[in-house]
């Protein structure tokens, strides 16, 4: 229940910043300053591809981000902010950045650093239950 808890108040969280929940998660994944392709930032966040691409095209419409080929990829482009861009996501993840650090600060307080290891370690043991759930079905559905 607590993991449903917080994706509720995650998903909360774009009402009180005025900016879609998956906008909010391409604005967090960008923020690193790096560049990231659409196929990444789909996998990593849970983003569906359509979703993602409506977002990036409005916001390259609007002058928020950039497209630039990657090298070796036919297709595959990587997205960067522009500084424009840069400034709203900053704007927008502010006091989501400030929540965040104060509930932490305050887990590990009690918990220690242990608490993110042992969060991580679930997160990663449940994508791979979940992807031998999925090829069960796929070789199910083949049968």
């Amino acid at each position: 229940m607590a993991i449903f808890k917080i994706n509720g108040i995650e998903n909360s969280i774009d009402q009180k910043v005025a900016v879609g929940y998956a906008q909010l998660c391409l604005m967090y994944a960008l923020d690193d300053g790096l560049p990231h392709s659409q196929k990444q930032i789909s996998e990593q966040w849970g983003i569906s591809k359509t979703t993602l691409n409506t977002i990036v095209k409005r916001w390259q419409q609007e002058g928020l981000l950039v497209l630039n080929k990657i090298p070796g990829k036919r297709r595959e482009m990587e997205i960067c902010l522009t500084e424009e861009g840069i400034l709203r996501a900053k704007k927008a993840l502010e006091s989501v950045y400030m929540a965040e650090d104060a509930a932490i600060k305050q887990t590990m307080e009690k918990y220690s650093e242990k608490f993110v290891e042992a969060l991580e370690y679930y997160a990663e043991s449940l994508e791979k239950v979940v992807a031998t759930f999925e090829e069960k079905e796929i070789h199910h559905n083949e049968q």
